[in-house]
C-alpha cells in the first residue's frame, strides 16, 4: 500500500512540474515546422522570457514558489496537500547523489539539464530538425502529435528554466547555481579535438527488418537462431503493430552515430534533435549516476560508461521494408562528417 501511495506521489510530481514547464512555455512541445508570424517588421508576433522559477523544498518534501509553501496553504486551508509533496523516495536520491538543486532550461536552442550548476548532457534543436521530430511522431502515430505540432512555432521565442532547489545537509557547502547567461553549450570542434586517441569501444551494425519484423545481421536473421538453437527469441521482433505504423508512416530507416559531442539521430535521413555532450556534461552524469542508482548493483558500472561515451564510437542503421509505391530513400552519409 505504501509502494503505491509513493508511486502515486513520485508520478504527481513529476506531473506538477511537467505541467510548471509546458504550461510555462505556452504549451511549447517538440516540434517547429514554420516560424512564427511576424507583427511588425521582423519582431515576431509572440515572445516570452521570464526569469528563472525556484521550487524550494524543505526537509519534508513540501516544495514552495516565490516564498508560499504547499504546507502553508495546507494549513491555512486545512486540505490535505500531502500529494503534492516531493516523494521520499527523490528526495533520498537527490541526498544520495550530494544534488543540492537541479535546474532544467527551454529556449530555441534546446532543453538543458543542470546539477548543481554544472552541465548535463542536453537535446539539442533546430527548426529544421524539430519539424523532422513532428513528422517523427505524426509517423509512430504518437498521441496529440498534430496538437503538439500546433505550438511549434512558439517555441524559438520562448526562454525559461525552472530550479528545484533540495534542502541543504547539515556541514554542506552550499553551491551556488549557475549564472542564467551560461548555457554551456557544447562546441563540436572543441568537443571532437578532446578525444585524441582511438575509439576505446567500437559498435557497428546495419540491421535489416523483413515484412514479418524478423531482424537479421549480415545475413543472419533471428528466425534462423530461434530454429538452429531452439531459444525463444520472440522478443527481438519488431511487434506487427508497429510495423504497420512504420509502414503506414513511410519509415524506411532509423540511424544512430555517437561523436564525441553527443548522440545523432535520423530518420529517413533527416535529423531529429540529438543529445549534445562534451568531457564536461559526461563528468557531472558520471559524478551523480551512482548516487541516483544507490543500491543497484550496476550503479557503479553506469558511472564508468557514461563517463566514457565520448570514446565510443557506435554506429547503428536499421532498414525497414520500402512500403508499396513508395521511392527508397537514401540513408545519411556519416563519411561526409569525418
Amino acid at each position: 500500500m505504501r509502494q503505491r501511495r509513493s508511486l502515486r506521489q513520485s508520478l504527481i510530481w513529476v506531473l506538477v512540474l511537467s505541467l510548471l514547464v509546458t504550461f510555462s512555455t505556452a504549451g511549447g512541445a517538440l516540434a517547429a515546422p514554420p516560424a512564427a508570424p511576424l507583427a511588425q517588421g521582423e519582431e515576431p508576433a509572440f515572445r516570452l522570457e521570464l526569469p528563472r522559477i525556484v521550487v524550494t523544498v524543505d526537509e519534508d518534501g513540501y516544495p514552495s514558489v516565490f516564498g508560499l509553501s504547499v504546507k502553508d496553504i495546507q494549513n491555512m486551508t486545512g486540505m490535505d496537500m500531502s500529494m503534492a509533496r516531493v516523494p521520499a523516495n527523490i528526495m533520498q536520491m537527490a541526498a544520495q547523489a550530494k544534488i543540492q538543486h537541479f535546474e532544467v532550461a527551454i529556449n530555441d536552442k534546446g532543453l538543458f539539464l543542470f546539477a548543481n550548476g554544472k552541465p548535463l548532457p542536453y537535446i539539442a534543436w533546430d527548426q529544421e530538425s524539430l519539424k523532422d521530430l513532428v513528422d517523427a511522431l505524426q509517423a509512430f502515430q504518437v498521441q496529440n502529435a498534430a496538437l503538439i505540432g500546433r505550438f511549434v512555432p512558439f517555441l524559438p521565442y520562448i526562454g525559461i528554466s525552472l530550479a528545484v532547489q533540495f534542502p541543504l545537509p547539515e556541514g554542506e557547502t552550499a553551491v551556488p547555481m549557475r549564472d542564467p547567461k551560461d548555457l554551456s553549450l557544447v562546441d563540436i570542434k572543441t568537443a571532437r579535438g578532446e578525444v585524441t586517441g582511438g575509439p576505446s569501444v567500437i559498435f557497428h551494425a546495419v540491421v535489416d527488418v523483413d515484412e514479418e519484423g524478423v531482424p537479421s545481421i549480415m545475413g543472419v536473421s533471428v528466425r534462423q537462431i530461434e530454429q538452429e538453437t531452439g531459444m525463444n527469441l520472440s522478443s527481438a521482433r519488431v511487434p506487427t503493430n508497429l510495423m504497420a505504423q512504420l509502414s503506414a508512416g513511410g519509415i524506411q530507416h532509423v540511424q544512430l552515430k555517437t561523436w564525441p559531442d553527443g548522440l545523432y539521430l535520423y530518420l529517413n535521413g533527416k535529423p531529429l534533435p540529438r543529445l549534445v555532450w562534451d568531457s564536461a556534461h559526461l563528468a557531472t552524469l558520471s559524478k551523480i549516476l551512482p548516487g541516483l542508482l544507490a543500491g543497484q548493483p550496476w550503479a557503479p558500472l553506469a558511472g564508468k560508461v557514461a563517463g566514457g561515451l565520448q570514446t565510443a564510437d557506435v554506429q547503428v542503421t536499421v532498414r525497414f521494408p520500402v512500403p508499396s509505391g513508395a521511392k527508397e530513400l537514401p540513408l545519411h552519409d556519416f563519411s561526409a562528417e569525418q
